[in-house]
């Protein structure tokens, strides 16, 4: 009996840390309105980065914020920059011509897919996941900007008895021109070209191996005895 609960003490502490961190938390990313996007120009994007899609992020350390364009061979990922506000971000774009899916890359909360790009045209944004319209919904209006303030939230077909404020919106309509990236001469701006995200995780993989193995090994003891 003494040996099972040594076992016990020691597989569920590794299995806890062989879980992603912070299980649980969610959030998504929200565009500022897009201009009509021509190949290979230069754009300066603003998104919000929403936890629970209503408010900044209120913890430290949040990690890698940027935009992420996918055309189904590449990816290019560009870094964004914390403006002024909470929780809002800028990042400077040029892409090629093609069809883009758009995600934002939101620090250690999974990426958020945005919508999907059309260059040379405009940005066609998703509504939010249907797991996350409601919960939008019932959450208490906050104020937590002036009058530069997110969009809002893109829900969708929400159920019904959504107070007004949190309504459907429209896709944004593309802006009629573009905005010039910001940055002294002679700066740059650094674009990571990615590979496609992989369910691969070998932290995670390796430890639930090792939790399957301890666990496997004290069946089969108690099952001996």
């Amino acid at each position: 009996m003494r040996r099972i609960l040594f076992l016990l003490a020691f597989i569920v502490p590794l299995l806890a840390l062989g879980a992603p961190a912070r299980a649980g938390g969610w959030a998504l990313t929200v565009m500022d309105p897009v201009p009509a996007t021509s190949p290979d120009t230069t754009y300066t994007l603003g998104f919000w980065l929403l936890q629970h899609g209503t408010h900044p992020y209120e913890g430290s350390d949040l990690g890698e914020v940027a935009l992420e364009f996918t055309d189904g061979k590449r990816s290019l990922r560009f870094p964004g920059v914390a403006l002024k506000e909470p929780a809002h971000y800028a990042a400077a774009v040029s892409l090629p011509k093609g069809t883009w899916e758009v995600k934002g890359i939101q620090g250690w909360f999974e990426p958020y897919r945005i919508g999907t790009l059309t260059v040379p045209g405009q940005l066609r944004v998703a509504p939010a996941p249907r797991e996350f319209r409601q919960m939008i919904a019932n959450q208490s209006p906050q104020e937590y900007w002036g009058v530069i303030r997110p969009p809002s939230v893109p829900l969708g077909d929400v159920t019904p008895g959504v107070p007004p404020s949190r309504a459907a919106t429209p896709t944004p309509v593309a802006a009629p021109a573009a905005a010039p990236a910001g940055g002294s001469p002679g700066e740059t701006t650094t674009v990571a070209i990615v590979e496609q995200r992989s369910w691969w995780r070998p932290s995670y993989v390796v430890t639930a191996l090792l939790g399957v193995a301890a666990l496997a090994a004290l069946a089969y003891r108690v099952r001996r005895r």
